[in-house]
């Protein structure tokens, strides 16, 4: 390969020289309007022959891009210092866990941590199946759905219902809908390689999204406060917790308003936008093979109901369907960071304060990792396959200290949601052909159509014909 991974020779970083732009993706000033075009293909080309490349947006001018598992470990772990978070995480979630950086960071992880434990996580499984029976319960045989939509309904239900305690209308509460969808715009493909300053209608819409879930996440800390609840009442959902501990909290140790608020709009992001895109996919890949369904049907059809938490650890082939969809199609598809000095990187130079994107998406899909690897094929998950790639070859929630705190949460969710579906419908996708007559697709179709922006999903607008089993 090009530009292969090496070890890092001893000159300084500055005396290196800077990583190449890739022949194949064209002029640097033609890469902001091929990237809105077709940003996956754009990051498959860009990075297909070199594991440390450039690519150039008028707004953010080089983008260093790293595609070897070897280039994760380093930044998100050994070291991690030279790596700091960029803007775009401060503008989308403020002081949210996800955003902030060195004490706050360490204090908001302390605080937060014991609420997402395995032990804390089992005590919301019954919430969960509950949400997810709801929502399905509420689809009928016959009709069609757009999936990628209702995953996302699905997941936000059970969010609210597990860790705010406040159940969602299944037909209304348009607006936290809206709001939490409007997040995705400021990382919009037509929008993002733009300077800021340009007002697109991507950029209205998330400003308009992130006020709105501001004052949702404002409007949930009043209601729950202490002075707002009836006497007697010692509700044990996440938010309340989070509330009693600001409460008993002092000094440094105590979360802000502001931060609170920012945790708020953190989780109800991306505690269930990942989740939606995981399903939806997964779903999609089920549609499609026979004998991965036959094989998924078998296994759930084969667990004395109801499914709750003794069920999960009787679910191989669930897990791996979880996981293979993690792998082929992560959500979180690309990590940002920003250089807070110059670096060394496979014999180039890294500049200080310039973005630097790590491929989780082109890492989990490398020939050199994974056999097959752009085959969705949940049966290489039998054995331990970390055992046989490098680490950090599997990267879907990041790494090292900062690894996603929901990734429990997430992965529960996810198996529950997958098992209790499977046992009540088939799901089989609807084809629009040209002359607008859907059709229901009886054969393998193409690869999913997928939208990129914050992550990674199946493009809304995907529809599914419902059936019972």
């Amino acid at each position: 390969m090009s530009g292969s991974h090496q070890t890092d020779s001893n000159p300084t970083p500055e005396e290196l020289p800077l990583p190449p732009y890739p022949d194949v993706i064209g002029h640097p000033l033609t890469h902001s309007f091929r990237t809105m075009r077709e940003p996956l293909s754009f990051r498959d080309q860009l990075m297909d022959d070199y594991d440390v490349a450039r690519s150039y947006f008028f707004g953010a001018g080089d983008i260093y891009n790293l595609s070897h598992p070897d280039h994760l470990k380093r930044v998100l772990v050994t070291d991690r210092d030279s790596f700091g978070k960029s803007d775009d995480f401060q503008t989308a979630f403020g002081e949210g866990l996800v955003a902030t950086e060195g004490a706050t960071w360490q204090t908001q992880r302390q605080l937060l941590q014991p609420l997402f434990t395995q032990e804390t996580i089992e005590t919301y499984v019954a919430s969960m199946v509950e949400q997810i029976h709801r929502r399905t319960d509420y689809w009928t045989a016959g009709e069609t759905i757009d999936l990628q939509r209702e995953m996302r309904r699905l997941t936000l239900d059970t969010l609210f219902a597990t860790l705010f305690g406040r159940e969602l209308d299944l037909e209304g509460d348009s607006d936290i809908h809206k709001a939490a969808i409007h997040l995705h715009e400021w990382f919009t493909p037509t929008s993002y390689p733009l300077p800021e300053w340009v007002p697109t209608p991507a950029r209205r819409r998330f400003k308009h999204g992130r006020s709105k879930l501001q004052s949702i996440a404002e409007q949930m800390l009043t209601e729950k406060s202490p002075d707002q609840r009836a006497e007697g009442d010692d509700p044990d959902d996440l938010l309340s917790l989070l509330i009693a501990l600001r409460e008993h909290s002092t000094g440094e140790d105590m979360l802000t308003d502001t931060e609170l608020r920012d945790q708020i709009v953190t989780i109800v992001f991306a505690g269930h936008d990942t989740t939606a895109s995981t399903l939806a996919l997964a779903l999609y890949e089920l549609s499609r093979d026979e004998e991965l369904r036959n094989r998924f049907h078998a296994e759930i059809d084969s667990v004395d109901p109801p499914i709750d938490k003794a069920t999960l650890s009787t679910l191989p082939v669930t897990e791996r369907i979880v996981n293979e969809t993690l792998r082929l199609y992560p959500a979180v598809f690309v990590v940002p960071r920003i250089t807070t000095e110059p670096v060394a990187m496979d014999g180039y130079q890294i500049p200080e304060d310039k973005p630097v994107w790590l491929g989780i998406r082109q890492v989990q899909t490398d020939d050199r990792f994974y056999d097959d690897p752009h085959t969705f094929d949940p049966s290489r998950w039998k054995e331990d396959i970390q055992t046989g790639v490098p680490e950090y070859a599997f990267a879907p929630f990041g790494g090292g200290p900062r690894l996603c705190i929901g990734r429990q949460f997430a992965l529960t969710e996810a198996k529950l949601a997958l098992a209790i579906i499977g046992r009540k419908f088939n799901l089989t996708r609807i084809d629009h052909t040209e002359d607008n007559e859907p059709s229901i697709k009886t054969h393998r179709v193409p690869d999913p159509p997928l939208t990129a922006d914050m992550t990674l999903r199946l493009t809304p607008g995907t529809e599914f014909y419902l059936s019972n089993r």
